[in-house]
């Protein structure tokens, strides 16, 4: 039987140009783990569905919220309108253009808000980045091999279309705005159809679908710190998507039409 791989997409295969408008500090912040400051700062970190150039232009009446990561035990109210705010359309337009500049990124811009326990927006967080070097090598090995390689992310729909397309990868297998359960939902029923799944990601948002998926890889990336938590949870942990490619092509499928039969 066939093999499947489900990448995730920032911090995995592409090298993520992050940037963090505080408002109400009015600064900027490079680089950080987007993850980490928003559950330091306890809010909800929710990507901005539509298009960005309507957005920009104070058009939000097609735009849609969608909780990418949540550090409270409920979801506070979270209203579009607050995106009209001068302030915060600014810092969404700004931040729009750092994460297209900063780096340099070839894969156009994400933007999403952060929003508080009370409901208000705090931070704008722009993503963009470039594929990582090893990324088209492995892939395009994987894929030569019979593989059929998926994407699920929590960026937006544009950035990860344009990977799939610069990767060969159909944009069918392709899902965007994906929160960890919807990963985890994805190789759940990709399991349904391939003899073994593997899971391919690099941050706490990733370890249920990692649970979930027949095999687990974790990929470090430029010696970024060791998620020590993690790798106890994953059978593999990684430099490199060259290594996740060895791996897959070792793999030996089950049939899960035999074990059931048993």
């Amino acid at each position: 039987m066939r093999k499947a791989v489900v990448l995730d997409k920032s911090g995995t295969i592409i090298d993520p140009c992050r940037v963090v408008y505080n408002i109400e500090g009015k600064k900027w912040l490079y680089h950080i783990s987007t993850l980490k400051y928003v559950v330091e700062k306890g809010g909800v970190l929710v990507n901005l569905k539509g298009s960005i150039q309507d957005i920009i232009a104070g058009n939000v009446a097609k735009a849609k919220l969608k909780v990418s990561c949540c550090a409270l035990k409920s979801y506070p109210p979270m209203d579009k309108s607050r995106l009209l705010d001068p302030v915060v359309l600014q810092g969404i337009r700004e931040t729009y253009q750092k994460a297209l500049t900063h780096c340099s990124s070839e894969l156009g811009a994400c933007v999403a808000v952060v929003f508080n326990p009370e409901g208000k927006i705090t931070d704008v967080v722009g993503l963009g980045g470039e594929l990582y070097p090893d990324v088209r090598e492995a892939v395009r090995s994987m894929q030569e091999g019979g593989v059929d390689v998926y994407l699920a992310t929590g960026n937006c729909k544009e950035m990860t279309l344009k990977c799939a397309d610069l990767l060969n990868i159909p944009r069918r297998a392709a899902i965007f705005d994906a929160s960890p359960e919807e990963k985890r939902e994805l190789v759940r029923r990709l399991r349904g159809f391939y003899g073994s799944v593997v899971m391919v990601g690099n941050d706490i948002n990733d370890l249920i679908a990692m649970r979930e998926a027949d095999v687990s890889v974790l990929v470090r990336r430029r010696g970024e710190f060791q998620k020590e938590s993690l790798c106890s949870e994953v059978d593999y942990f990684v430099d490199s998507l060259i290594e996740v490619a060895r791996i897959v092509s070792e793999i030996k499928p089950v049939d899960q039409s035999s074990l059931t039969s048993k």
